[in-house]
């Protein structure tokens, strides 16, 4: 496990902007004071790697950036770690499949601020097969209550039902910030050969990330709130008590 100061976790989240476009690597876990930032192809390990690094310190934040999933097992693994010790959660950059499960385990949900906030996304689509790339329908029902229960219900059943019941496992519902792309719309389904070109999907109506319980709060978090705050100074009536 690597600590990292807090300053240079914009350089981090800038370099992992970067690393999307390269093949996916395994799962990094790094720790900058109480926050984990996580960040690549989520592995069947990670649940126990995940794990270790509690066993650092105190958590409060797990930041999650250009992850395209993976592991499914992995995911509720870590999701279930996340939202037994009450951690929030943040996102930057692209945070699909098994990533967004991991996402929706936080206390709190938000997006990280960022000058570019178009290119954070959170994308949910049905399991599928890593190897044969089959939808398999017999674990969506699970991952569907999942997805309900997170969000308390606010997930209309109807949009969940087109992210889950796809037909191609590169099918998926793509989320945005409400308007950070003033050129398209906050959320939109995208089937194969489209993902690659979000502005070529369908656009839907009538929701957005926070109104479906996605996100827990409109409020964009911004990478100095992540930093510990400093213990007040004691005022000097308590410094007499303990004179």
């Amino acid at each position: 496990m690597m600590t990292l100061r807090l300053n240079p976790l914009l350089t981090l989240l800038a370099a992992a902007m970067i690393s999307y476009s390269l093949p996916a690597a395994a799962m990094t876990m790094l720790r900058s004071n109480d926050t984990l930032i996580l960040y690549g192809k989520v592995e069947a390990d990670d649940t126990q790697r995940f794990r270790r690094n509690l066993s650092g310190g105190e958590v409060r934040n797990v930041v999650l950036t250009e992850s395209p999933g993976g592991d499914l097992g992995a995911a509720y693994g870590i999701a279930q770690l996340i939202k037994g010790r009450k951690i929030n959660t943040a996102v930057q950059g692209n945070c699909f499949s098994s990533c967004a499960i991991m996402f929706m385990a936080g206390t709190e949900r938000r997006m990280l601020d960022s000058k570019n906030l178009a290119r954070t996304r959170l994308g949910f689509h049905g399991p599928h097969n890593k190897e044969t790339r089959e939808v398999s329908t017999e674990a969506i029902p699970k991952l569907r209550e999942w997805l309900l229960k997170a969000t308390d219900g606010k997930f209309p059943e109807e949009l969940l039902d087109q992210a889950m019941y796809i037909k191609k496992a590169s099918d998926m519902m793509l989320f945005y910030y409400p308007g950070a792309d003033k050129k398209k719309g906050n959320i939109r389904f995208c089937t194969e050969g489209t993902l690659a070109n979000p502005r070529k999907c369908e656009t839907i109506e009538g929701h957005d990330i926070i109104s479906v319980g996605i996100l827990t709060t409109a409020e964009l978090l911004k990478v100095e709130d992540l930093e510990p705050q400093a213990a007040a100074p004691a005022s000097k009536e308590a410094e007499g008590e303990t004179k």
